[in-house]
This record gives structure tokens, sequence and C-alpha cells, in this order.
């Protein structure tokens, strides 16, 4: 491809123990140069992913650097929800859409004021409806991405319930995608399990008590019970 080797082509035998003629090197020509156009196209599109991904979770770890106290966050937040998903029946297209929504389920809080986000103290009421408006902060700033609209709605609508108590649209149940739930789960617990300036970070075994009783009020009934199998078998660890 384009001058350079990128894969080898084999073929050992032929029919009646008979020697390959010009017409089989012809033959075998075409048919390489037609796989090479497939593996350079797969190859391409593979690097294009990475780079998104790459470009993704610089975006993310730039709004941490706001704060030192979310260091780590968005990567332990990734790591819980493909946990949890790892017990739950979801196609390869739907974790591909969790990985990249877990990635940029913050991405909204570059339009909230530092002096919120940096905030040494607990939020007061006007401060919190603020930083309530973070999803759709994130929405408008990547709704504009035909291809990423069920990231989007990951990102969207993970501080949503199925109670319809969330924000900031007051969604209930299976009108809740599976992916923000799923982020709704590990955003949670990691909150609870991390220090900030105002409080200590909860005991692992206090914070996943919490998660399993707002099952079905909180939290969706089928991912909490995936969050539990993930915690029982030792997949989702509090940080360090």
């Amino acid at each position: 491809s384009k001058g350079r080797v990128i894969g080898i082509l084999q073929a050992i035998n032929k029919l009646e123990h008979a020697l390959f003629d010009e017409e089989d090197v012809g033959l075998l020509e075409t048919l390489s140069h037609q796989v090479a156009i497939a593996i350079e196209n797969a190859m391409l599109y593979t690097q294009l992913k990475d780079t998104f991904l790459q470009t993704a979770s610089a975006m993310a770890e730039a709004i941490e650097a706001k704060d030192r106290y979310t260091g780590g966050h968005t990567k332990r937040v990734l790591h819980y929800s493909l946990s949890i998903a790892e017990y739950l029946s979801l196609s390869p297209t739907q974790c591909e859409h969790l990985r990249l929504a877990a990635i940029l389920h913050d991405i909204g809080k570059i339009g909230v004021d530092d002096k919120i986000l940096k905030k040494q103290y607990a939020l007061n009421d006007d401060e919190y409806e603020i930083m309530k408006s973070h999803p759709a902060i994130g929405y408008e700033i990547l709704s504009h991405v035909h291809d990423l609209k069920d990231v989007v709605d990951g990102m969207r609508y993970h501080h949503e319930r199925p109670d319809g108590k969330g924000y900031p649209y007051g969604l209930k149940g299976d009108e809740i995608p599976v992916i923000a739930s799923i982020i709704s789960v590990a955003d949670t617990y990691d909150s609870m399990v991390s220090t900030r300036p105002y409080r200590k970070g909860l005991d692992p075994q206090i914070a996943f008590q919490e998660i399993v009783k707002y099952r079905g009020t909180q939290f969706a009934e089928n991912v909490v019970d995936a969050f539990v199998k993930a915690y029982e078998t030792g997949t989702i660890r509090k940080r360090k």
C-alpha cells in the first residue's frame, strides 16, 4: 500500500499439484490490492478513533486540572462504568458509546465559573443550581457532532433518576438511556468515596450500601444489580 508492505498473502497449494501460472499471479495480485485497501482503511479508522479518545481524555483532564481534589475522577468513573457494564447485556457499540460518554460526562463543567468549581466549602443553593446545569452545557457543546448522538445522551442524562427527581430534565424510568444510568452509579460512587476540602470520603462499604439503598429510586435497578456484582468480585475499588 503506497509503496509499503502492510501484510503478506500466502498461496500454498493448488489443486492436482499443478504449478501456479501467470493467471494465478494476476488474480492474487488483484486480491492483494483489495485486501491492502481494506486493511489500510481499518488501520486508519482505528487510528482516528484512538486520536478522538485521546482528545476527549485531554479535554476531560483539562477540566479536572482546575480542581486538584477531583484529579483522576474521570478515569475512575470510566473504570467503574466499564466494570458495571461487564454484568449487563450491552452490545460492542453500546460499550464504545459508554466509554466515550464516561470520558466526557463532566465536559459541561467547562462552562461553570471557576469560583464554584474550586470552592473549598460546600456549595450554597444558588451555586448548586449553577453546577446542576453542566449536563445541559455539555450537550450544547457536543450536540453539533451528529455521530455522537448516543454518546451525548449518555453524558447529558447521567444525573437523571428513575423516580423523576433528577436533573436537568426530570426524566423517568426507561426515558433514561442505560449508559447514562451506568455513569450515574459510577459517578455517584466515586464522589462518595473521594475526599473533598469540606468532607472526608466515605468508607467504600458505606458508599456501596448507599447505592444499594437507592436502587429503583435514584439508580436503575438492573444497573445497581450489575454494580453489586462488580463490587463483590473486586473489579470496583476505592482510589488510593
